[in-house]
């Protein structure tokens, strides 16, 4: 890549990436739950990086940005909610372009699974340290904000680095900012990292939103590092924070290495990272957003399942993390979280779903309007694929 320059600045430390998701996900932060001290500390840490680089707040007075927000502890009872008081760390690099990019991750994640969102069964208790989800995405964030702020040359756009909270209670931080910029600020473009921890050996990188700017196929393929392959997903909606600022029609684009056996339990620490994985994502990131930036426009469009302007409401839960691979034969399923309807009926990670009642399911938009469908208390068939043969599973939404 003609891009890379000998100039220090620009090159991404693995030393760098390396200390941030170590300190990130240490038992010390007690998995960062939103709201909680871990998540203080975590906030503290972000925005002491920001200072060392002098970037300025993005709004307000610091790079804090604290916002609220209610959570049911009990998804199947009436239960009571419990109120989070949360921070979003924004920083500012002003170079006086007319172009603004933001590159964000989130930063909560699920503590002592307070909120009920692990899928390790009677986790209760233990920390979940969270360093492929989102540690990986912060150290990124957090290298870039360094290299674009030590590089040489003025940049074609200014910078906005964003570290959410709340996002593991519904994106809750990212639609706090996305619904509260600051007066005359217009965002051309929101890159999103979340879980970029875990290259495979395949180097297989999903990157969403592509079909959100005419102009991003040609530039996602043109910076793409050697060796990486590239899944593509079209559309702007997704299980994590570029969805928030897609919904207010910005161009987003999603990096993420995908999900895994230790994806929201205990066991997804630091000694499990792909440390050259995430530096050369980061190294692509920087690249192609110097490209973007100097391009005339990035026109936005929509992409599909956007009519409504909002993801179907749901009045049910299978319990299963869905992949978001562009499939076609059904909804791949990537995890089942115990002790809900999906595991009590019992589904399991590998299966691939393509119908819930009669409602066919391809992919995970259909299987979003499948779910829709669905009220609380009805017993319906549900189909999986497992090993290439049908099993029809009986599940009490």
């Amino acid at each position: 890549a003609d891009w890379v320059d000998a100039d220090d600045a620009e090159n991404v430390s693995e030393q760098n990436l390396k200390n941030h998701i170590t300190y990130l996900a240490s038992d010390d932060l007690q998995g960062r739950l939103a709201g909680s001290l871990g998540e203080k500390k975590a906030a503290e840490y972000i925005a002491k990086e920001f200072t060392k680089l002098k970037l300025k707040p993005f709004v307000g007075k610091d790079y804090i940005q604290p916002f609220e927000y209610s959570v049911k502890l009990n998804p199947h009872e009436d239960g009571s909610s419990v109120k989070i008081n949360a921070r979003n760390v924004l920083a500012y690099l002003d170079n006086k372009a007319s172009k603004t990019i933001v590159i964000g991750a989130h930063y909560d994640h699920l503590g002592l699974n307070e909120h009920h969102n692990s899928t390790l069964m009677n986790s209760e208790g233990q920390i979940h340290n969270g360093a492929d989800d989102n540690a990986s995405g912060v150290s990124a964030v957090l290298e870039l904000a360094r290299q674009f702020s030590q590089n040489k040359t003025q940049e074609k756009a200014n910078y906005v680095f964003a570290l959410f909270s709340g996002e593991e209670d519904g994106l809750m931080g990212s639609k706090y900012m996305a619904d509260h910029l600051p007066n005359g600020a217009k965002v051309d473009l929101m890159i999103n990292l979340d879980m970029v921890g875990r290259l495979n050996k395949d180097k297989d990188l999903s990157v969403g939103g592509v079909g959100t700017s005419p102009i991003f196929p040609g530039y996602i393929h043109q910076y793409k590092p050697a060796g990486i392959n590239l899944a593509i997903d079209s559309s702007g909606v997704g299980p994590s924070d570029h969805t928030s600022f897609y919904l207010k029609d910005i161009p987003v684009l999603f990096m993420f290495t995908g999900t895994h056996s230790d994806y929201h339990k205990p066991t997804d620490d630091t000694d499990k990272i792909n440390f050259d994985g995430v530096r050369m994502i980061t190294n692509y990131i920087f690249g192609l957003t110097n490209a973007l930036s100097e391009s005339e426009e990035i026109p936005f469009t929509k992409t599909k399942m956007s009519e409504s302007k909002s993801v179907p409401k749901y009045k049910v839960t299978l319990g299963i993390m869905p992949s978001y691979a562009d499939t076609k034969d059904g909804l791949h399923i990537d995890g089942v979280t115990d002790n809900r309807p999906g595991s009590n009926a019992g589904m399991m990670a590998g299966d691939v779903l393509t119908k819930i009642g009669k409602c066919e399911i391809k992919e995970v938009y259909s299987y979003m309007e499948c779910l829709a469908k669905v009220n609380s208390g009805d017993e319906l068939p549900v189909t999986v694929l497992r090993d290439g043969k049908e099993v029809i599973l009986k599940v009490k939404f």
